[in-house]
C-alpha cells in the first residue's frame, strides 16, 4: 500500500498558467516514452569494450564472461559467488565472445567457432532467485556435422550474514574472501585456457591504501574448482544440487535440454550432448540455475520454472516492460511519486534523458532487509548492499520528485550514521561503511534541504533523530568546518586559514589526486552554501538574527575561498604554512558555478571558462582532470584523474554552466555525449582511450580499469540536469520554484513534476518555463 504523504505547504512563489487539461485527443506524452529496446545498448565488438554487459533482477546481479555461457561477481544478499559458473565447450575447445549487447533484461553474447554460430542469452528471471540461459547454435557450414557441446555448471556460492562492506564478501578455494585480488579476474581473462599463473600487477592493500604490487599470481583451474572439498553434489533427474558445507547455501542447476550425460563433480557436474546437424540448422541448449537456503523451495520453484521455461524466459521481457512504464504513471505502487515524462522532439536530448531513470530501475533493490527498496551505487564487482550519499546526492531534487516517501525513510537513517567516519550505509546489515568523506556533511544537508523544498515538509525539521532535530542536525552539517578548521594552529594563523581543512589524507576527498587535500575550495563552498541555506530555514522560523549570522560567515568564507585563485580559471590547494600547490580540476568549476556562481568576479568567471573548454571537455565526454595539472601523472584513474570522468561530473558540469549563465553551453554538451549511451546505462565512469586520448578526439567508452563499476546510479543526475537546468526547476526552501535559464528556451514539455502535493507540466511561454497545475493528478 502506498504511504500517504503528509506535508505543510509553505506560500508558493511560482508562474501558474490556468488551462484545460490534457486530454486524450491530443497525442499521449506516454508515446514519447522509449522503449526498452530503444534504449538498449548496440551490438559492440570485444576488442573496443573493456567492461563486460551485467544483469539484473533487483534481488541479483552478475557480469558476464567472455565465454558463450559463463558468469561471474554473482551476488544476491546474503548470497555471493565465487570464480564462475562454468563455461560451455564444443568439440573440446571453449568458444569466446566476438560481440556483446546489454539490454535491461539480459546480456546477449554472439560467438563462432569451426563454422558454427552461437548465440546465446542470459537473463535473470524477474525478481526470483533464478538466471536462465538460452544458447542457440547454428550450423554455418555446407555440410551436416556430429558436434559434442559439454557444460560446466558450477556452484561455488555462499550464504554470508553479519556486516557487509563495499568490498562483499565471496567464497574461494582457500575461504571467505573480502579484498579485491586479481584471482577472479585472472580467471576470467583465462577461461578456456590452460594457464594459471602469471607475473603482474594486483591491487594491496597498503597502510589501508589500495596500491598495485608486482607479484606472481596463481588461480585453481576450473577442475579444481569443481572438485573443492567445500561442496557436494547431488543429482535427481535432470536437475544438480550444489550444497556448501560451510553455510546454509544450496545451488542448484536444471538442464532443460536433457542431456545425453551428466558426470556430477563435488561442485557441479559436467551435461554434455551429441548433436547431428544440417547446413543451416540451430539446436537450443537451455538451463537455469537458482539458489536459497531450503531444499524444498527450491526444488518446488526448480520444477515449475523448468517445465514453464519458455514462457518464463519470454515473460522476464515483458516483466520489465511493465515495470518500466509504471514508473512514468502518477499514482504507481512502485514509488511514491512518478519519473517525469519528457516530451520533446529533441532525440538526442531524449536518449540521454530516459537513460536515466533507467538506471534508476536497473539498480534499484527490492531485496536487502533494511529498506523495502534501495537504489545501489554500484556493482556488480563492489557495493552489493550499499548507497553512497555523495553519489544520490547528485540526483537528490529528482529523488523527492520521484519518490519523496522513499527519501525521507532513508535520510532519515542516515541522520543516525556518523558522515565523519562513513560514506554511506550497507543495506544489508544496517550499519554505516567506508571512510569519512569530505563530501559527506555537504551531501547529507543537500538531501534533507531538496527533500524539504520539493515536498514542503516543514515538519520534519522539529522530528528528533538520534541526539537533535533535523534542524539541529542541518546546523551541525552546516558549521562543520569550525571543528575542522586548523586556524590558529602552528602554520595556520593568517585569516584565510578560517577555512575547513580537510586533512592530509586524499582518500577522503577525489582518492587519486595526491595534491586535493586539506583545504580546497569545493567542500568549503559547500560549506558557505550550507550555511546560506541553513539561513533560509532559520529566517522562515522568524530568527532573523542567527539567520544574519549565518549569512555573514558565509560571506565571509567566499571572500577567503576566492583568495585561492591561481590564475588561469584553476585554484590552489592550501597546506599549512602558506604552501600552495595548483590543481587543475573539474570539481572545483563545479562548485563555484552550482553554489555561488553571483560571487564569482566576471574576469575570472570568463577565465574558468577557457580553462574547462580548453582543458577538460572533449567531443563526446569529458576529462576529471587536466593533462596539464601537476599531478596528472601520479592521478590516472578513470573516474577522477585526466583520462576519463566519473559519470557525475558531466552532469555537475552542465549545472555549473547553467547557474553560470550559459545554458546553450549546457545543451550542447548534454548532447555531445550522447553516443556513449550506446554501450549502456550509466556507470561510475567513462573512460577515454585510443589513439587520440590525450586529445578532444578521444573515443570514450565504459571504464574497466581501477575496478570501476559497470553501472553507477551517480547518472541518474542526467534527467535532473534536464528538469532543473533546461527547464528551470529549481525549488527553493524560500518557496521560489522555477528558476529560468538565461536566455535560454527548449523545445518540449516535462509532465508529472511532482511538487508539494501536486503534478504539473512545465513548458515554455513566451521565453520563459511555466508550470501548469494537471487536473485530477494531486497526489
Amino acid at each position: 500500500m502506498k504511504k500517504p504523504i503528509l506535508i505543510m505547504v509553505l506560500p508558493v512563489v511560482m508562474i501558474l498558467a490556468t488551462c484545460k487539461s490534457h486530454t486524450n485527443d491530443q497525442s499521449s506524452p506516454y508515446n514519447t516514452i522509449p522503449s526498452l529496446d530503444e534504449l538498449s545498448a548496440f551490438w559492440v565488438s570485444t576488442d573496443t569494450v573493456e567492461m563486460e554487459p551485467s544483469i539484473r533482477n533487483f534481488r541479483g546481479q552478475a557480469l558476464l564472461n567472455r565465454d558463450m555461457t559463463s558468469i561471474s561477481w554473482f551476488v544476491s544478499a546474503p548470497f555471493s559467488g565465487g570464480y564462475h559458473s562454468g563455461t560451455l565447450r564444443i568439440n573440446g575447445k571453449t568458444p569466446k565472445v566476438n560481440s556483446w549487447r546489454w539490454q535491461p533484461y539480459q546480456g546477449l553474447r554472439k560467438g563462432s567457432h569451426d563454422n558454427l554460430e552461437i548465440l546465446s542469452s542470459t537473463r535473470m528471471l524477474f525478481d526470483k532467485d533464478a538466471i536462465m540461459w538460452e544458447v542457440e547454435i547454428t550450423n554455418k557450414d555446407t555440410i551436416a556435422r556430429e558436434i559434442s557441446p559439454e557444460l560446466d555448471l558450477i556452484g561455488f556460492v555462499s550464504k554470508f550474514g553479519g556486516d557487509w562492506q563495499w568490498w562483499y564478501p565471496y567464497p574461494s578455494m582457500s575461504g571467505t574472501v573480502t579484498n579485491r585480488n586479481e584471482e577472479v579476474e585472472n580467471i576470467r581473462e583465462h577461461l578456456g585456457e590452460q594457464v594459471f599463473e602469471k607475473e603482474g600487477l594486483s591491487w594491496e592493500l597498503v597502510n589501508g591504501k589500495p596500491m598495485l604490487q608486482k607479484v606472481l599470481m596463481k588461480w585453481p583451474s576450473d577442475e579444481e574448482i569443481m572438485n573443492s572439498a567445500k561442496f557436494t553434489t547431488s543429482v535427481e533427474n535432470n536437475v544438480i544440487y550444489i550444497r556448501d558445507t560451510e553455510s546454509e547455501a544450496i545451488t542448484s542447476f536444471s538442464v532443460v535440454t536433457a542431456p545425453d550425460q551428466i558426470s556430477p563433480k563435488k561442485c557441479g557436474a559436467t551435461v554434455s550432448w551429441k548433436f547431428r546437424m544440417e547446413p543451416g540448422a540451430t539446436r537450443k541448449i537451455r538451463y537455469l540455475m537458482s539458489y536459497g537456503d531450503n531444499h524444498e523451495i527450491i526444488k518446488q520453484n526448480v520444477l515449475e520454472w523448468s517445465a514453464g521455461f519458455e514462457g518464463y524466459f519470454r515473460g522476464i521481457k515483458d516483466s520489465w516492460e511493465e515495470k518500466w512504464k509504471s514508473i512514468f504513471q502518477p499514482g504507481n505502487s512502485f514509488i511514491s511519486g512518478c519519473f517525469p515524462v519528457l516530451e520533446t522532439g529533441d532525440l538526442s536530448a531524449r536518449k540521454v534523458y530516459y537513460t536515466s531513470p533507467l538506471t534508476m530501475l536497473y539498480m534499484t533493490n527490492t531485496n536487502l532487509p533494511q529498506h523495502s527498496k534501495v537504489f545501489l551505487t554500484g556493482g556488480p564487482r563492489w557495493g552489493a548492499s550499499i548507497t553512497f550519499f555523495w553519489d544520490i546526492t547528485l540526483w537528490s531534487t529528482l529523488w523527492a520528485v520521484v519518490d519523496p516517501v522513499m527519501m525521507k525513510e532513508h535520510i532519515s537513517s542516515w541522520i543516525l550514521i556518523d558522515p565523519s567516519k562513513y560514506y554511506g550505509m550497507d543495506n544489508f546489515g544496517g550499519k554505516g561503511v567506508g571512510n569519512g568523506y569530505s563530501a559527506n556533511y555537504w551531501a547529507l544537508f543537500q538531501m534533507i534541504r531538496d527533500y524539504i523544498a520539493v515536498t514542503g515538509d516543514y515538519a520534519f525539521l522539529d522530528e528528533t533523530i538520534g541526539n537533535g532535530t533535523v534542524l539541529q542536525h542541518l546546523d551541525d552539517y552546516a558549521m562543520n568546518w569550525e571543528r575542522i578548521s586548523l586556524y590558529g594552529t602552528e602554520g595556520c594563523t593568517d585569516d584565510i586559514y578560517k577555512l575547513a581543512d580537510f586533512g592530509d589524507d586524499e582518500w577522503n576527498l577525489l582518492e587519486c589526486v595526491p595534491t586535493y587535500k586539506h583545504i580546497v575550495p569545493s567542500f568549503n563552498i559547500g560549506y558557505a552554501w550550507m550555511m546560506r541555506e541553513a539561513a533560509k530555514l532559520h529566517l522562515h522560523r522568524g530568527e532573523r538574527q542567527k539567520a544574519d549570522s549565518l549569512n555573514t560567515l558565509a560571506t565571509e568564507m567566499i571572500g577567503r575561498i576566492l583568495k585561492l585563485y591561481a590564475g588561469n580559471g584553476v585554484w590552489n590547494s592550501l597546506y599549512p604554512g602558506n604552501k600552495t600547490i595548483q590543481v587543475r580540476h573539474c570539481l572545483d568549476f563545479a562548485f563555484f558555478g552550482k553554489y555561488i556562481p553571483d560571487d564569482i568576479p566576471a574576469a575570472i568567471k570568463s577565465e574558468m571558462l577557457e580553462f574547462l573548454y580548453n582543458e577538460l571537455i572533449t567531443d563526446h565526454w569529458m576529462r576529471a582532470q587536466s593533462l596539464s595539472d601537476p599531478a596528472a601523472d601520479k592521478s590516472d584513474r578513470a573516474d577522477h584523474g585526466p583520462f576519463g570522468a566519473f559519470d557525475g561530473w558531466p552532469v555537475d558540469i552542465m549545472d555549473a554552466l547553467t547557474q553560470m549563465g550559459y545554458p546553450e553551453k549546457a545543451l550542447n554538451f548534454y548532447h555531445a555525449v550522447e553516443p556513449v549511451t550506446n554501450e549502456g546505462i550509466w556507470a561510475q565512469a567513462h573512460e577515454l582511450w585510443g589513439e587520440n586520448k590525450t586529445n578532444k578526439k578521444a573515443l570514450v567508452r565504459i571504464a574497466e580499469r581501477d575496478w570501476c563499476n559497470r553501472e553507477s546510479s551517480s547518472g541518474v543526475a542526467f534527467a535532473q540536469t534536464m528538469l532543473k537546468d533546461f527547464f528551470g526547476f529549481y525549488p527553493d526552501l524560500n518557496g521560489t520554484v522555477i528558476k529560468p535559464p538565461k536566455d535560454f528556451t527548449f523545445d518540449g514539455r516535462m509532465h508529472h513534476v511532482y511538487y508539494r502535493n501536486e503534478y504539473y507540466t512545465i513548458e515554455y511561454k513566451s521565453g520563459k518555463p511555466v508550470m501548469i497545475r494537471e487536473r485530477n493528478r494531486k497526489q
